[in-house]
């Protein structure tokens, strides 16, 4: 490898899976291609943009397959800090409109990047969506994951440099608001993991109480008051965030709908915190939705609790679903493809007993349906 055409890189991979095109591009496998292993692997080892995020001379890249890219610096040598620059950067596209689930340790690798334009991965990384960026960018897929390589959804860098640009303008009306927890705390909730994702769904309310406090309560000007006024009102003893929530709903900063969620979600981290009371999705849906409605009032200066609906509607959608599924029964339209069965080792087609057992295993049951 010649070390005048690359640079050490540090790759960062969530979900969900999606292709990133250019203009020109356009990713159009067949079943065949996938199942093959033909597809155009090396086309999911090429860059496609980079965006500004503020570490200057530097950007960040973002691969073909999703991938996320820093460089190798100092700064960006610990898994520490290369995941809140990801997981920052994935929190202000998801105030933006553009849904992802944060990034873990365990899927950020070190790789090059090439002059060209193309990225290798070397290792680092031990979690499955890391390996599975791996493994699509070799071939050497398995057959379960290769199929997600059939028509996936796919995201222009135009998109995502304006939806980043919304998101950026969001956060710089939100100081006190870290990106960070308010992806972690969604990406919790659409894994069902209901404690992890109300603590920090509620960091972020209170985060967010706090700047309102501070602008519209401590910075307020009235003529005179006593003095030690300002450290009085800065007393988290004395104001806690129940006293500030119900300040703010009686002075109007918060309307009646958002006071509800507010103290739901409030009463439910207290229940949990306190007395280790279990948590089921209707309880977390109080401080998602809360969280929400409250950063719309803020970026529309008390006006509107609707300007993230789309936003929250989608991280619903993508909510994992159930242990069982209610459904049991799918409409000739919902199957597109089918899984070939393998042949079995040693033998080059199925035998007869082998589809005596799926006949009574699978296909009766089928047939019952």
């Amino acid at each position: 490898m010649n070390d005048n055409n690359h640079i050490p890189i540090v790759i960062g991979n969530c979900l969900p899976f999606r292709i990133i095109e250019r203009e020109t591009d356009e990713w159009n496998a067949t079943l065949e291609e996938v199942n093959s292993r033909e597809y155009d692997y090396v086309k999911l080892n090429r860059m496609s943009t980079f965006i500004d995020i503020g570490i200057a001379p530097f950007s960040l890249g973002i691969g073909f397959d999703g991938s996320l890219v820093l460089p190798a610096t100092e700064e960006y040598r610990t898994k520490e800090n290369a995941l809140e620059k990801f997981n920052q950067t994935l929190g202000i596209l998801l105030l933006g409109g553009i849904y992802s689930e944060s990034v873990q340790p365990d899927n950020i690798s070190y790789g090059t990047l090439f002059f060209d334009g193309y990225i290798k991965i070397h290792g680092g990384s031990s979690g499955l969506v890391a390996g599975f960026h791996k493994s699509i960018r070799s071939k050497l897929v398995g057959t379960i994951d290769s199929i997600k390589l059939l028509e996936p959804k796919s995201i222009k860098t135009s998109e995502i440099e304006k939806v980043y640009e919304i998101g950026k303008d969001i956060i710089q009306n939100l100081p006190n608001l870290s990106a960070n927890m308010l992806l972690d705390g969604t990406s919790h909730y659409v894994r069902n993991q209901w404690s992890e994702s109300l603590i920090f769904l509620w960091t972020s309310i209170e985060q967010l109480i706090n700047q309102i406090w501070e602008q519209e309560i401590i910075k307020s000007k009235i003529e005179g008051v006593i003095e030690g006024r300002t450290d009085f009102l800065k007393d988290y003893r004395t104001w806690t965030t129940s006293t500030r929530i119900e300040t703010l709903f009686q002075k109007g900063f918060i309307p009646l709908e958002v006071y509800k969620f507010l103290n739901l979600a409030r009463k439910t981290r207290n229940d949990f915190i306190h007395n280790g009371k279990p948590l089921n999705k209707e309880k977390v849906e109080n401080a998602l939705t809360g969280l929400f409605q409250f950063i719309s009032l803020i970026i529309s200066d008390y006006k509107s609790t609707a300007k993230l609906d789309d936003t929250l509607e989608v991280i619903r959608q993508n909510q994992r679903g159930e242990l069982f599924p209610k459904k049991t029964k799918l409409e000739n339209n919902e199957v597109t493809h089918w899984l070939e069965l393998p042949p079995i080792p040693g033998d080059s087609h199925w035998g007869e007993k082998e589809y005596e057992i799926i006949e009574e295993l699978v296909l009766k049951p089928i047939k019952k349906e």
